[in-house]
């Protein structure tokens, strides 16, 4: 069983801070009780009348983005639920079932664990010639990238590796969103530029060596 980190704040600034407070990811259904299914992105969902697709809905203990919504289908658990540690899934123009929608999102999600800046980059393209290194559009999408990766950080898909200071995605278009941390951007130091970014919480990033190993998120367009 495994359990996120406490953050502690004032009860009126908990809603954004402390996403992970009350988080809990399990690794089989058996961590989820008599009636409860462990789902591919790590979280216990239960029996829900009103889900008219999966009947289920996540648990109160799956994060402030998806605690209480509908279970999209296709997002059933497998051997390896909750902890996601390398490509599968069926490639091709459609979003493999692994991806999983957050808080009704119309994209969909897949977390790889501890891999370079480059290895995620490489590995999301080869899940779907529809998927790439999430990007965050906005302060929503963070958030739910964030609640997929279930820890920080975590990479994106942001970097400015062809030219200095110039911030591109990987649909290959400047990047408009950068709610950059304190400090932030930061080139590094010479012979270890900080080129790609990752995300340091659920709402600001940051530069790092693009060799670095961290949880990634893999997006996929339906």
């Amino acid at each position: 069983m495994r359990t996120l980190a406490i953050c502690v704040v004032l009860a009126t600034a908990a809603s954004a801070g402390c996403l992970r407070s009350t988080a809990f990811t399990c690794g089989s259904d058996a961590e989820c009780g008599a009636s409860g299914v462990c789902e591919a992105i790590g979280y216990c969902s239960f029996p829900n009348a009103s889900c008219a697709d999966s009947g289920r809905s996540y648990s109160d203990s799956a994060g402030q983005s998806l605690s209480g919504t509908c279970v999209p289908t296709g997002d059933r658990p497998g051997p390896d639920a909750g902890v996601d540690a390398g490509i599968d899934g069926t490639v091709g123009t459609a979003c493999p079932a692994d991806y999983v929608a957050i808080a009704g999102s119309l994209h969909v999600y897949k977390r790889i664990l501890g891999v370079t800046w480059d290895q995620a980059r490489t590995a999301c393209k080869a899940t779907s010639t529809s998927a790439y290194l999430a990007v965050p559009d906005d302060a929503a999408e963070l958030l739910n990238i964030d609640t997929a990766a279930m820890i920080v950080p975590f990479w994106i898909g942001i970097d400015d590796q062809v030219q200095l200071g110039m911030f591109v995605t990987q649909k290959g278009v400047p990047a408009t969103f950068l709610p950059w941390a304190p400090g932030e951007p930061n080139n590094g130091t010479p012979g270890k530029p900080q080129e790609c970014v990752n995300a340091v919480s659920n709402t600001k990033i940051a530069t790092d060596k693009c060799g670095t190993s961290h949880v990634a998120i893999c997006e996929c367009e339906p």
